[in-house]
């Protein structure tokens, strides 16, 4: 039975995979589909069944330290987490803290046997919803390695996504690793390739993004006329609109396009890249390993935020079979 479920689960996942790498939906069914394999080795009395369910086990578990780490970054250094063009507020935080304090003292109630005839039975909604937060942030983690490890080979065109200047006009490590890596990219290509820089100025910056990145590539060998700027984009999603533009002009509409950011964002510009229906292949560069916890911190509550309606709409309908099943 285990054997035959396992194996079903497994054929469906390689599925999505081959059929939608970069999708969210294949993700949530990978990091399911992963759950009940470890449940039904769990349950399961064959020799080989507890090294499964431990190696489930031990998956489930760095996913969710990982996942408490994010969101203790979150609310406990928003200042490192969020952009300085965007802002976490006060009272926003204070909610999160408060839901926090709610889960926990619900599981407390539950394991110490104080749980019926009280209130936490009518808050039941708040686990609920975390569990939900808590598959979405290890389907995210998925489309991060899926990200990583599926990656163009070929281009016409690369497309590198800008990022905040250090000082208002210098190059900092995360824009240096994008940068770099498309010149090591650029060079492998038989054909000569253009460079599309895109971002525009910050509010603290005495240059676009677009023009230090020019610049960068210039000084590092990269001949001038085969670098293109855009110079207005504010984000990740308008630096896709805007750079399709700008490509779609080139010749043979840019040909084969690949877009080049660092791994940790590429899942969310994949993701904002199939809403729009641009069709364009990925290429990680490298983030160093004391800015990454950060970096995903950041893109996961991107990634949240990027279907609000959808997470206020299931947070609403565990709100009110919570409530219905407490009353019947």
């Amino acid at each position: 039975m285990l054997l035959s479920a396992s194996a079903v689960l497994i054929c469906l996942v390689i599925l999505l995979t081959v059929w939608d790498p970069h999708g969210l939906f294949s993700a949530v069914v990978t990091i399911l589909s992963g759950g009940l394999i470890t449940l039904l080795a769990h349950l399961s009395h064959q020799p080989w069944a507890p090294l499964l369910a431990d190696g489930g086990l031990a998956i489930t578990l760095f996913i969710g330290f990982w996942g408490l780490w994010t969101l203790f970054l979150i609310i406990g250094t928003p200042r490192l987490v969020v952009r300085k063009r965007e802002r976490l507020t006060g009272p926003l935080i204070g909610c999160v803290w408060g839901w926090v304090f709610l889960g926990v003292a619900w599981l407390y109630a539950v394991s110490h046997g104080q749980f019926s005839d009280t209130l936490w039975p009518w808050l039941s909604f708040i686990p609920a919803f975390s569990l939900y937060l808590g598959v979405l942030f290890g389907a995210s983690l998925i489309g991060y390695l899926r990200a990583v490890c599926f990656r163009s080979r070929h281009a016409d065109t690369l497309v590198i996504l800008g990022a905040g200047l250090i000082h208002g006009n210098q190059i900092g490590r995360v824009l240096g690793a994008r940068l770099d890596t498309a010149l090591a990219y650029a060079r492998r290509q038989k054909q000569p390739v253009t460079l599309l820089v895109t971002g525009g100025q910050g509010p603290d910056e005495t240059l676009s993004e677009a023009a230090a990145m020019a610049a960068y590539l210039e000084q590092h060998g990269y001949p001038a006329e085969q670098i293109v700027q855009e110079t207005a984009a504010t984000n990740t999603r308008t630096n896709l609109i805007n750079s399709q533009k700008i490509w779609w002009r080139l010749p043979n509409q840019g040909g084969r396009v690949v877009l080049i950011t660092n791994g940790y964002h590429l899942f969310r510009t994949q993701l904002l890249a199939q809403r729009l229906g641009i069709h364009a292949g990925s290429y990680p560069a490298p983030t160093r390993p004391g800015y990454l916890l950060i970096g995903w911190a950041r893109e996961f509550l991107a990634i949240v935020t990027l279907r609000p309606r959808l997470h206020r709409g299931i947070l609403l309908g565990m709100i009110a079979t919570n409530v219905l099943w407490m009353l019947l």
